[in-house]
């Protein structure tokens, strides 16, 4: 806004030779990355991808969780790794907070990765290569991926997803041969054992290291490792190695109150995680998991053999 009145008739005046002369070659640019950016919709290499279905959290993370369990070789960190098959669908989940699995591709090979979010919406950033993409929950968007270079490459969250998000990152490794995978330490990876319901054992009771081994593998999958360590640490919610037993203040209806980690509050905490809040981690909001009685008392199992 000026602070001087303008001239009488200024609007009139015929303009500059010069300022008409920018105002082409403005003009002309624009034209110009116009019709680039058409362009390279079209023959760009990497484009963003146009197929899109319509899905629901809780269908993508059962079809992402089955995935997993049918190819994880290993785990990274707490984070399933997977190594799919050239050309095949390969099923990416952002969550509070990390991406999963890890995926080991092949260089100069097609994989169709289908993405989606578990909660709330993120921002799939694959670095150095600054690719970007936006990932909205109830949407399986389908990127037709082809890596043209070896190396380990990160995703973080470009989108602030809450407390956790600087620690959302995730890894895609690209390697030209199996050979590599020495170099990133996943030559000793070793498969979980999966616990398959089927006839033969329907209704027998599993062993307690069943049931234990079966709890860990839970513990990978649901994510749950992403804020409950079992190390000690305390950053995004109570560490599981010595809770069992413990004693723990918790928040209810805006009343304090002191409980006793026993089978009955862990099955409460899982399927009604906001009843009662752990003291100092009221900002940390935990998601309700889609698990059954049976995946609970594993859980309860592999929580109970976590000592300090």
């Amino acid at each position: 806004m000026s602070l001087l009145t303008p001239v009488q008739g200024w609007y009139h005046k015929p303009v500059a030779k010069d300022e008409r002369m920018w105002m082409v070659i403005s003009l002309l640019l624009c034209i110009m990355l116009f019709v680039w950016m058409i362009m390279w919709h079209v023959y760009g290499k990497q484009n963003p991808s146009n197929v899109t279905y319509r899905t629901s959290p809780k269908e993508y993370a059962k079809m992402a969780e089955a995935y997993l369990k049918k190819n994880m070789m290993g785990v990274d960190n707490g984070v399933p790794v997977v190594k799919p098959e050239p050309n095949s669908d390969v099923l990416v989940m952002g969550e509070m907070w990390r991406w999963s699995p890890v995926l080991i591709l092949k260089k100069d090979e097609q994989y169709n990765i289908h993405i989606s979010s578990k909660d709330l919406m993120h921002g799939f950033s694959l670095q150095p290569v600054n690719m970007n993409f936006q990932i909205y929950p109830g949407y399986d968007y389908v990127l037709h991926f082809k890596p043209t270079s070896s190396g380990e490459f990160k995703i973080i969250c470009n989108e602030f997803c809450g407390i956790g998000h600087h620690t959302m990152i995730g890894k895609i490794v690209v390697i030209e041969s199996d050979a590599d995978l020495v170099k990133y330490g996943y030559d000793k990876l070793k498969a979980p054992t999966v616990f398959k319901k089927d006839s033969a054992n329907a209704g027998v009771p599993k062993t307690e290291a069943e049931m234990m081994s079966a709890g860990e593998q839970l513990y990978t999958l649901k994510g749950c490792v992403t804020c409950h360590k079992t190390d000690g640490t305390t950053l995004l919610a109570p560490a599981w190695n010595g809770l069992f037993g413990k004693k723990e203040t918790v928040i209810a209806d805006g009343n304090t109150s002191d409980v006793i980690v026993n089978e009955e509050y862990i099955k409460e905490s899982v399927l009604e995680p906001q009843k009662k809040i752990t003291k100092g981690f009221e900002k940390v909001l935990m998601p309700v998991l889609t698990v059954s009685n049976e995946e609970i008392d594993q859980l309860i199992v592999y929580i109970k053999s976590l000592k300090k």
